[in-house]
């Protein structure tokens, strides 16, 4: 059982690195033109062309070579060594005449004592006269050292006057491409295996100073919601049952929390934006309305708001009017069809910060808390801005958002120690899958009651 969950853990940590590698393709593919090009020009500019000639001969001694065919085939790695030999070379040298030999002898065993000798020079002429200036030495010496067999040339020389050797531009910058495509993305695996991000259940409970509270399951999104930046939402028959699971799951974990502890409001917050903090927002808001609570689910991120994108509203209404004091908050609540009370709020990034720490926010919160069962919060990322912390003296507790293989160890240590400073109310982490899990329960439960039909695409709200 315990290496199951290893083996799956291992599985998550090699998909959460194919696909950081795969999001960076554009770079990849940059990198691998460049480099290939480059190769072809280096080889190109270096390119010297070699030219072949061959024959074919045979192997034969004093006595019955046949009766001895298993020494002339061990002959064949003697005569290439002889071919190559500083003899031969002076010998082809000297008879050429040339300042220097450039050939090279290649004898291959062809069959029974039948061998090929091939040999490539740099030149057209050095290489068809070295193979039958290579046959003369060979026969002339023969006596003189003693060489057990005579080479009998049973087809003549063919020469080609083509290079053996054609520079391929193509080839070049394939074998550049290619082998700097693998390096880049193995540089790529390593540093994404060495990174110190979440990338598992098992990571969220040995690397982070607070517990894992819940998690939630990937989810594939289709790709005109994902072209539109749709939110995935539970109310759609478009989302996973799983996935809906999973938020009821939640839900339910919130409820227990409140009904121990007495929580009415809670804050969703995480490191960096874009880890699904305003995603989780709403589908806990929705899924404590739709079990019949009197929710209302308050966009307190000043910098960057996304209810109103969620939920598809006009931008006519919000907090910022309530806090300001221009009306009452009652007035700025937007009721959605499936029993949310929506505040949403307008983008002021230059009035965040005293927004958020107006006496106005506090008292409207705690109206809020009398007047509703839930008050879920979504506010802006809690690494480097104050806001949160702000936020957080206004709230029973706290929900943290980690993505998976997002931000790092550190950085979400260091805002929860941040948060719980201010007020230690965080419940825990949720941590939101961005691969598939290791295991194929889930996908063989969907399968079987038809719900992987509604699949689509997790989304980064």
């Amino acid at each position: 059982m315990e290496n199951n969950v290893q083996n799956e853990n291992l599985l998550t940590i090699v998909k959460c690195i194919i696909k950081d590698i795969l999001q960076r393709w554009i770079l990849i593919v940059a990198v691998m033109i460049v480099f290939g090009s480059v190769f072809d020009f280096m080889k190109t500019v270096t390119y010297v062309p070699q030219y072949g000639t061959s024959m074919t001969a045979t192997l034969s001694g004093g006595e019955d070579t046949f009766k001895n065919i298993d020494k002339a085939q061990s002959y064949v790695n003697t005569l290439d060594y002889l071919m190559n030999s500083n003899n031969a070379k002076s010998y082809v040298k000297k008879k050429m005449p040339i300042t220097k030999t450039t050939y090279k002898a290649e004898v291959t065993l062809k069959q029974a004592n039948v061998v090929k000798i091939k040999v490539t020079a740099d030149t057209k002429r050095e290489a068809y006269f070295s193979i039958k200036l290579l046959n003369d030495w060979y026969r002339e010496n023969t006596e003189r050292y003693s060489f057990p067999y005579n080479i009998t040339v049973l087809k003549e020389s063919k020469f080609s006057t083509k290079p053996v050797n054609p520079n391929s531009h193509i080839k070049n910058f394939l074998i550049g491409a290619v082998g700097s495509g693998f390096v880049l993305s193995c540089l790529f695996g390593l540093y994404f295996f060495l990174r110190d991000t979440i990338k598992s259940e098992e990571e969220v409970e040995n690397k982070l100073d607070t517990r894992l509270y819940a998690k939630l399951p990937f989810e594939v999104k289709k790709r005109e919601d994902a072209r539109n930046k749709k939110a995935i939402l539970i109310t759609s028959l478009k989302t996973s049952f799983f996935f809906r699971e999973s938020m009821n799951k939640l839900r339910s974990k919130v409820e227990a929390s409140s009904d121990k502890h007495g929580y009415k409001s809670f804050m969703i917050t995480s490191a960096y934006e874009n880890e699904g903090k305003s995603s989780v927002a709403a589908n806990l808001a929705l899924a404590l309305a739709k079990n019949g609570r009197k929710v209302v689910l308050v966009d307190a991120d000043f910098n960057k708001p996304a209810v109103f994108k969620i939920f598809d509203l006009d931008g006519s209404k919000s907090l910022n009017k309530a806090i300001e004091g221009t009306s009452s908050w009652r007035s700025q609540v937007v009721s959605d069809r499936n029993g949310l009370d929506l505040l949403p709020c307008s983008q002021d990034s230059l009035k965040s910060e005293i927004l958020t720490n107006s006496k106005n926010l506090d008292e409207i919160m705690k109206e809020l808390r009398e007047e509703y069962d839930f008050v879920i919060v979504d506010t802006c990322p809690a690494y480097l801005l104050n806001e949160p912390m702000a936020m957080n003296e206004l709230v029973d507790a706290t929900l943290f958002i980690v993505r998976q293989d997002y931000a790092t160890s550190d950085v979400i240590n260091e805002t929860v120690k941040r948060l719980t400073y201010v007020k230690d109310n965080v419940l825990g982490v949720v941590f939101k899958n961005v691969v598939s899990e290791g295991n194929k329960r889930t996908s063989n439960y969907n399968n079987r009651y038809g719900y992987n039909k509604y699949r689509v695409r997790g989304d980064k709200v």
